[in-house]
């Protein structure tokens, strides 16, 4: 049997439609690049509009809350009395610094989103609590969901709670919030940790002790250093002006970031001279999973009354491993 030959005019014929649909193409873009006219011609149909499509069109929520080590990250001072995560006993804020054993208390975590249309619905929310302390081994507390709608919607920022009953045991806890999503726009910024104890002064001193614990799988060299940063009160609204649109364009964000630096930039809040913290030891070694008693000793000022944090940081090289915020008083 012969073979079959396809026709030259059927080439032809296949060419031409090729071209002819090409045309067709390139003739569509260049027409949707031209700004539509503002009216058309008496008697003239208008031409078919053009949509056009913004991009990036996928958007991702960022869940947020706040976050000593992303904070740390951009150079700005922290506070380990987190102002996102707090306890209740029937419906009343308690101080998680004075904890009662075995008795049941609600946890508390304030989540933000930091994108303006990419809500989060059925964000996950898990709670652990840990010793008093750097480093700790965490205990889970449980799992939690909530709807999370984007920045500046109503119900925005909303709350996750979780119940817990503290060990029999007396003792000081560190509590911890962790926000778990796959397609977050930043999840740098979703772990927050509560790790504060308070004392009364005693003429005027008053001493700490708690661990400092490597979780690392390698050897590393502990820093510990101390501040007297606290979050300062937000900015009256009646200082800002209004926003031409929902996402601030470049000057703005910079303008923003310029302010909580001029605010918050850890170098503005050292110990003032007329108190000292003394830290014993401020510097050691740990291999992996060891763990250090450290002893902090503050003396406040002659007449000193109200209360003052006195944020503790350990770092291990550059990297922040952790912290606890101490509060004194009169």
């Amino acid at each position: 049997m012969a073979p079959h030959i396809i026709p030259l005019w059927a080439w032809r014929l296949l060419v031409a439609l090729l071209l002819f649909g090409l045309y067709l193409l390139i003739r569509e873009l260049i027409r949707c690049r031209r700004p539509p006219p503002s009216r058309s011609r008496p008697g003239r149909q208008s031409p078919k509009p053009c949509h056009h499509v913004r991009s990036p069109i996928y958007r991702r929520p960022d869940p947020m809350i706040y976050s000593q080590d992303y904070l740390m990250q951009q150079g700005l001072a922290v506070t380990w009395d987190n102002p996102d995560i707090w306890l209740e006993e029937g419906g009343f804020p308690v101080y998680s610094g004075n904890l009662k054993p075995d008795t049941e208390y609600e946890v508390v975590a304030r989540i933000w989103n930091g994108s303006v249309d990419a809500p989060a619905a059925g964000l996950p929310v898990r709670f652990s609590y840990l010793d008093f302390g750097v480093g700790m081994q965490k205990i889970p507390l449980g799992l939690t969901h909530v709807d999370l709608p984007v920045k500046g919607a109503p119900g925005h920022p909303v709350q996750a709670r979780i119940h817990w009953r503290t060990p029999a045991a007396p003792g000081h806890y560190c509590l911890q919030a962790e926000l778990i999503w796959t397609d977050d726009a930043n999840p740098n910024n979703n772990l927050g940790q509560e790790n504060t104890n308070v004392k009364a002064l005693n003429s005027p001193n008053a001493s700490f002790r708690f661990p400092v614990r490597n979780d690392a799988p390698e050897t590393r060299n502990f820093r510990l250093e101390a501040d007297f940063y606290r979050v300062p009160p937000p900015e009256p609204c009646s200082d800002r002006r209004p926003a031409k649109s929902n996402l601030p364009d470049e000057r703005e964000y910079r303008q923003h970031l310029s302010a909580a630096f001029s605010r918050n930039n850890r170098a503005l809040f050292p110990v003032p001279d007329d108190w000292r913290v003394e830290i014993s030891p401020a510097t050691f070694e740990l291999g992996a999973g060891e763990q250090q008693s450290v002893q902090v000793h503050i003396t406040a000022p002659e007449r000193f009354s109200g209360s003052q944090p006195v944020n503790v940081s350990a770092f291990a090289g550059n990297t922040l491993a952790g912290g606890v915020t101490l509060i004194v008083h009169d």
